[in-house]
């Protein structure tokens, strides 16, 4: 018998529509999606499950999920489906701003953002976008194959997805821009020489929309780092999964901090936040044409850095 594929070629909306299929139909896979969503099993009922929903200012999320949770208020999920495109710049920060215009006016009372994509995809270069949780192509996969023998459908399923990996295995190479890479290249070059202390990562090779640069001065804590995000004109440090320990955050680094940083939740994890002037086309404007916004980013992460020393000193002081 001539061996074939299930599917010519497995597309995004393919999984999509999986996705929308069980969460409308299967109350165990709602259970399931919502359980590895949230820290907790909060889900109660259905409301619904919607494909390709769009705002006119803030873009398009490709399923959203809705359910009433376990307080009977409405919580939503947020899903961004990738098998191995690469990521539009600030596609996670328009997410959380849907998620957050939804619960302003009152469609839901809380929202987690959510990436699905095979696991080499989010362990990529190309995956540089913040998700409150990503869930992995296999994950789905290995749900689907433990039903298996009690229905057909989830043996195909199950394959569906499998050829969904395979896709992006044999097929995924990321686009590196030249330019990016370069741009990112000399900012390190100037980081080192004029601002050494702030830990600026090494550069790599970046695909085209990857604007973020990372910083990981020895101050900070475990699981912590700072990231520039040059077009939407901020400097972030993020305190990752570290959302349970607000009150404390709040508690040790708020009085050092200076007066235009703000700290506040970002998913599951705490960041403080500084607005910094917009880098707008890192991608086709050479860096030297961008030193003062530069400056001005590189000055935040100093401010920063020297907050959480400060703030490391008073702990210091206060034990002894």
């Amino acid at each position: 018998m001539i061996e074939l594929q299930c599917l010519q070629a497995v597309s995004e909306r393919d999984i999509d529509m999986i996705l929308v299929e069980e969460l409308q139909a299967s109350e165990s896979f709602r259970v399931w999606f919502a359980s590895q969503v949230f820290d907790k099993t909060s889900y109660k009922k259905k409301i619904g499950a919607w494909h390709s929903v769009s705002d006119p200012a803030l873009g398009e999320s490709d399923v959203v999920f809705l359910f009433v949770n376990e307080t009977d208020g409405t919580s939503a999920i947020l899903i961004e489906n990738k098998i191995n495109a690469s990521a539009q710049p600030d596609q996670g920060i328009r997410y959380q701003k849907r998620g957050s215009a939804g619960q302003n006016s009152g469609w839901w009372d809380d929202f987690k953002t959510c990436l699905v994509a095979p696991e080499k995809y989010l362990k990529s270069i190309t995956q540089t976008e913040k998700y409150d949780v990503e869930i992995s192509y296999e994950q789905i996969q290995s749900y689907f194959a433990d039903l298996q023998n009690h229905d057909e459908r989830f043996a195909h399923k199950a394959l569906v997805i499998e050829e969904g990996i395979v896709q992006n295995r044999r097929g995924y190479q990321p686009e590196i821009d030249t330019s990016l890479t370069r741009f990112t290249e000399d900012y390190y070059a100037f980081a080192a020489a004029n601002y050494p202390d702030t830990g600026m990562d090494t550069p790599k090779p970046r695909p085209g929309g990857s604007t973020w640069i990372t910083f990981r001065p020895d101050c900070l804590p475990k699981d912590s780092d700072i990231a520039h995000q040059t077009t939407a004109g901020f400097v972030k440090l993020f305190f990752r999964g570290a959302a349970g320990q607000f009150d404390q955050l709040v508690n040790k680094y708020s009085a050092h901090l200076p007066d235009d940083a703000v700290i506040k939740l970002a998913g599951k994890s705490v960041a403080i936040i500084m607005e910094v002037p917009k880098i707008a086309d890192p991608q086709n404007v050479p860096f030297d044409e961008y030193i003062s916004e530069v400056k001005a980013a590189l000055s935040a992460i100093k401010e920063i850095i020297r907050s959480i020393n400060a703030a490391n000193i008073n702990d210091a002081d206060s034990t002894e």
